[in-house]
């Protein structure tokens, strides 16, 4: 299969590498939506702890079931699903509290823990294997490019939940009209928002105004 490789530092090639096929307890994912973060960008100068080089990236995609492994059911082959890229050993003391991004056993394959696309191999790639924990079926209406956002989606909707989340009517404030904030801004409706405002710098006029039609109901340009 045809894969995005970071050979070493700063050097990376599409090449043809070996499929890979689940194993117990996990799915086969055929990508057919992808997205570079910036934290690729940090990987592939080699500032990202706990990567190995060479080293397919990719952690927010989403694509269909093409097979799964033994112990994993209700994930037929041809279901969209989004993925999660961090799945935590489940058994560790911050996993249990919920903060598995935290998991005291990271990068510890033995022990359960995966973070796609930075210990084992990304999404970049034609086809990924992840653990049926972080696959999510999509809901009808959406498509590969959404299912490429969830776990974007998901930090944002945490960033919310720390908050104290959003109790309808209340007016929401989203600073940076970045990748992120534009997420917030559509979040912060979808959670029931009274007026929903977003600040950005002068340089970030067009996506104020891309915010605007996503739903914020004011824009402030500050600096």
């Amino acid at each position: 299969m045809l894969a995005v490789v970071f050979t070493q530092k700063d050097e990376f090639q599409l090449k043809e590498v070996k499929q890979p096929e689940p194993a117990s307890g996990q799915v086969l994912v055929r990508v057919r939506s992808t997205t570079i973060c910036g934290t690729d960008v940090k990987i592939l100068h080699g500032t990202v702890p706990m990567v190995v080089f060479p080293h397919i990236p990719g952690h927010e995609f989403g694509g269909e079931v093409a097979a799964v492994g033994a112990g994993v059911g209700g994930l037929p082959a041809g279901t969209k699903v989004g993925v999660e890229a961090h799945t935590g050993c489940g058994e560790c003391p911050r996993c249990i509290e919920g903060v598995y991004n935290l998991c005291e056993n990271y990068g510890n394959r033995q022990k359960g823990h995966t973070h796609i696309g930075f210990t084992v191999p990304g999404g970049l790639a034609k086809y990924c294997v992840v653990p049926a924990r972080s696959v999510y079926p999509l809901p009808d209406g959406l498509d590969y490019d959404h299912g490429a956002f969830t776990d974007t989606v998901g930090i944002v909707l945490w960033a919310f939940e720390r908050a104290g989340g959003v109790r309808g009517g209340e007016n929401v404030v989203v600073v940076g009209p970045g990748a992120l904030g534009l997420l917030a801004v559509q979040m912060a409706r979808a959670l029931g928002a009274g007026r929903v405002i977003a600040v950005g710098a002068p340089v970030d006029h067009n996506r104020l105004e891309l915010a605007c039609w996503l739903g914020a109901d004011n824009i402030v340009i500050a600096g």
